[in-house]
């Protein structure tokens, strides 16, 4: 069996999502091969094309953009669904800046629906609220404890489903974090952010159109 782990943050090497494809991996058996693939661009190169032609598994991570996949994501599907003829089996990791994990049901329907039109198998994924906190977490923090201990069962039940083939239910997990704190946070990083690129926080409302 081998598994074509694909980043498809914007952010690359960067990203939350390679986090969390490398916190499955771990959880894989050791005879089962991976493949780390790089799917930040609009179109994949064509040994990239090779590879998941060559692979029984494709599991997906990316970030949730507007309630739906990023832009970049959505044209590498149609490349796909051109060149990438044979059945495979489709896992997927989302996650969201909002706390609530459920922001993400519409982009997994949208893997979901990308499959039944390309001839694949949808087998079902993930959506992690309050995604954005991923970076922040000292790395000693286990993924089976703490805050993160909802997050690691769902990702070794993920991990049991992909290694025997079967159907995950669509799951979605929230940080163990009370919300209040959350937005708190979220608010002082936004505000961070702004001031690094010579902008004040009411320029954060600013509503162009």
């Amino acid at each position: 069996m081998t598994i074509a782990l694909i980043n498809a943050s914007p952010k690359g090497k960067l990203s939350t999502s390679l986090k969390l494809l490398g916190e499955v991996k771990k959880l894989l058996p050791q005879e089962i091969q991976t493949y780390q693939l790089m799917a930040n661009r609009e179109k994949l190169k064509e040994e990239d094309i090779e590879l998941l032609k060559k692979s029984d598994i494709w599991l997906f991570a990316n970030p949730l953009y507007i309630d739906s996949l990023p832009g970049h994501l959505l044209s590498i599907l149609m490349q796909l669904e051109q060149e990438c003829k044979q059945s495979h089996k489709v896992y997927a990791i989302l996650n969201c800046g909002f706390f609530e994990a459920t922001q993400n049901k519409s982009a997994l329907r949208v893997y979901e629906h990308w499959c039944k039109k390309s001839g694949y198998e949808w087998c079902g994924g993930i959506g992690l609220g309050g995604g954005g906190a991923i970076a922040f977490m000292p790395e000693q923090v286990p993924l089976n404890a703490g805050p993160l201990k909802a997050l690691g069962k769902a990702f070794v039940k993920l991990s049991d489903c992909i290694k025997n083939g079967y159907i995950i239910e669509n799951t979605y997990v929230s940080f163990a974090f009370p919300r209040f704190l959350y937005l708190k946070m979220a608010h002082y990083s936004w505000k961070k952010e702004a001031k690094k690129n010579g902008l004040k926080p009411k320029d954060l409302y600013y509503k162009p159109y």
